[in-house]
């Protein structure tokens, strides 16, 4: 009975064992072979010296992060003088990524690859501050996880992919800094957006309208060539915390417009504004910059403390067209 009894506990030990479920692996091997072949198509800098074959656990590795699984999902290199060539292929072989982050890259170089698209579960890409030149792929708006894009401070050029506006989680888009051309994308200027900064690029024609009533905190279409009507930023109802529409051409009537509260950060220097200074102006008890310079705007300047207390800066040089000159603020 004895020997019976120790054979059916070994049985039940031995099923137990197959049945329970088998560890995740730290680091599997198609992840450590991608990193390695990502090191070698950067010209093996020492940047990356703790990428090696010798070590078994890549999620120990230096500008790697891994997932509970054991997953690589999150690859950040920057501030790096000594990684050279283009964006690898072989970035593709992290199928886990979540985020990709490539910063002050200056030896990086060459396009976007369309191959980042087999990364499905992306959300946070930033290659930024490199030699990264050509288009922008539209193939980049089938990774439909994508919350935030920052290309900033590279040499891309051509339009802005129309396909970003059909992204359905992207809530941060940053351009800043390129050599792009062409208008920008309908439905891309949308309530979902905490932040989009379009700044210091050749972007022409309207900006889209958009009458969404979801908050944004952050709207940079700066330095560009940009034209017509942006009143309906400013729709009532709809919170935004940072606007700058500086150095374009854009033209519209101020003087009736009502600022969302919540304003901190206002300037739409250097364009064709009209009309005059709103009495809106001085409920902004946030305003922190204000900058209304070089546009065409007339007087009276309101003489109510939330528009005095800026000083007289941000309304010097504007050149009134058929009424009173915007003047006389230093007698206020």
């Amino acid at each position: 009975m004895a020997s019976t009894a120790s054979f059916m506990l070994a049985v039940l030990l031995a099923v137990a064992v197959a049945a329970a479920p088998a560890r995740a692996v730290r680091c599997p091997p198609s992840d450590k072979q991608a990193l390695m072949r990502v090191k070698q198509s950067l010209g093996n800098p020492a940047t990356l010296s703790t990428w090696s074959p010798a070590s078994a656990d890549c999620c120990e590795w230096d500008h790697v992060r891994c997932d509970e699984a054991g997953r690589v999902n999150n690859v950040f290199i920057d501030g790096a003088n000594d990684v050279r060539g283009q964006i690898p292929s072989a970035v593709a072989g992290l199928t886990a990524l979540m985020s990709l982050s490539l910063f002050r890259l200056p030896g990086l170089s060459g396009p976007i690859p369309a191959c980042l698209t087999a990364l499905s579960n992306l959300q946070f890409l930033t290659i930024s501050h490199t030699n990264v030149s050509g288009v922008i792929p539209d193939s980049l708006a089938r990774i439909r996880s994508l919350d935030s894009v920052d290309l900033s401070h590279n040499s891309l050029t051509g339009p802005i992919p129309n396909s970003f506006s059909d992204l359905p989680n992207l809530r941060s888009l940053d351009l800043r800094s390129n050599k792009l051309t062409g208008p920008i994308p309908a439905g891309l200027v949308q309530g979902q957006f905490r932040s989009l900064i379009l700044s210091y690029n050749q972007l022409t024609g309207p900006i889209p309208r958009d009458d969404a009533q979801d908050e944004i905190n952050t709207v940079d279409l700066s330095h560009n060539r940009l034209t017509g009507d942006a009143s309906f930023l400013f729709a009532a109802g709809r919170p935004i915390g940072k606007v700058d529409l500086s150095w374009n051409d854009l033209d519209f009537d101020l003087s009736k417009l009502v600022f969302p509260p919540e304003l901190t950060y206002l300037d739409l220097s250097h364009n064709r504004i009209r009309g005059t200074v709103p009495r809106s102006l001085a409920a902004l008890s946030t305003l922190q910059t204000l900058d209304l310079s070089y546009n065409r705007l007339c007087g009276p300047l309101p003489r109510l403390h939330g528009v005095i207390r800026h000083g007289c800066k941000p309304y010097e040089h504007n050149q009134c067209a058929g009424g009173a000159p915007l003047g006389g603020c230093h007698r206020l």
